[in-house]
């Protein structure tokens, strides 16, 4: 199997503070600011990259691809069409109400109506509460993707985004409609919002009663700044101006490898990218032969070798 790699530059502060046990304040640029802090308004990398800061997923990917408990300590299949998690005790969300398995199934009915999530979550009939800390997730039939579909339930705080305000639903999922849920966030993370600039910058300060205290991190402040054009991230990294950047463009990784003080660390990723080609949209699409003389007019090898770095697993 093949793993697409990510890129992701990270500079050497002069003071040692992203890189020791000291507290680090730290600026980082990236290329996309997520729309929204609902991490069900939108399925994108931004907005996968701000749920594991906010929020906690039942599970998630180690480096190596294996399945590391989070907000589920373990879990079992029960039978062909049944996965059972049991949820971890004493976490707290940012509010101060505890996680529950009403927070859970809560979520998921909510992923299930989310424009951009339901066809993830469309195997599945239901999820059930065995008790107040165990729930099962049901498919309608034998479904061998059930612990990656787990790493996609970041649990909300239900209680927090129950009710109205000024006559709306808190948890109203609208797209780019400035919702209670896309303004304000209740999660079980390890960061807080402090304050938030759309496209300008957002201000995480860590959250101080977070439940892993075997990995509690370094860095006290976190500022996301974004920054779209490669080249303009790029320079903001050399000058000083932010301590890391993500993601660094394949044609600037050779130049950040010889550039003192600067490191190109390199992690693998799940995700999958394809070229589909829409029959309806042009008919000459609907000749196979068409369609191959496409295929091979793209160099595969090229992509891979010049654009994305591959890993064998």
């Amino acid at each position: 199997m093949k793993f697409f790699k990510t890129k992701l530059a990270v500079t050497l502060l002069a003071a040692g503070l992203a890189f020791n046990a000291a507290a680090a304040d730290i600026t980082v640029a990236y290329d996309a600011d997520p729309v929204s802090l609902d991490p069900h308004e939108q399925l994108s990398g931004g907005t996968m990259q701000m749920s594991h800061m906010l929020f906690d997923p039942l599970i998630r990917f180690t480096k190596e691809f294996d399945f590391e408990a989070r907000l589920a300590e373990k879990w079992q299949r029960i039978d062909d069409t049944t996965f059972r998690f049991y949820l971890r005790k004493g976490v707290k969300f940012h509010s101060g109400n505890m996680l529950t398995a009403d927070d859970v199934i809560w979520t998921f009915n909510r992923l299930k109506v989310s424009a951009d999530f339901k066809g993830v979550f469309a195997p599945y009939e239901k999820m059930v509460k065995i008790d107040d800390y165990t729930v099962e997730i049901k498919s309608t039939e034998p479904y061998p993707l059930v612990l990656q579909t787990a790493t996609y339930i970041f649990p909300m705080d239900s209680k927090f985004y129950s009710g109205e305000i000024d006559g709306k639903d808190k948890a109203a999922i609208v797209k780019h409609g400035g919702s209670f849920a896309s303004t304000h966030v209740s999660g079980t993370g390890p960061f807080i919002v402090t304050s938030r600039e759309q496209g300008i910058k957002v201000v995480f300060e860590r959250f101080a009663d977070y439940w892993d205290t075997n990995s509690p991190g370094n860095v006290d402040k976190l500022t996301l700044v974004p920054i779209k054009e490669n080249a303009t991230r790029l320079a903001a990294l050399l000058s000083g101006d932010v301590d890391m950047i993500y993601p660094v463009a394949p044609n600037d990784q050779k130049r950040v490898k010889q550039t003192k003080n600067v490191k190109l660390t390199t992690v693998a990723g799940t995700r999958i990218i394809t070229f589909q080609m829409n029959q309806n949209s042009n008919p000459a699409l609907k000749d196979v032969r068409v369609r191959q003389a496409i295929v091979y007019a793209i160099n595969n090898e090229g992509i891979v070798k010049k654009i994305v770095t591959t890993q064998q697993g």
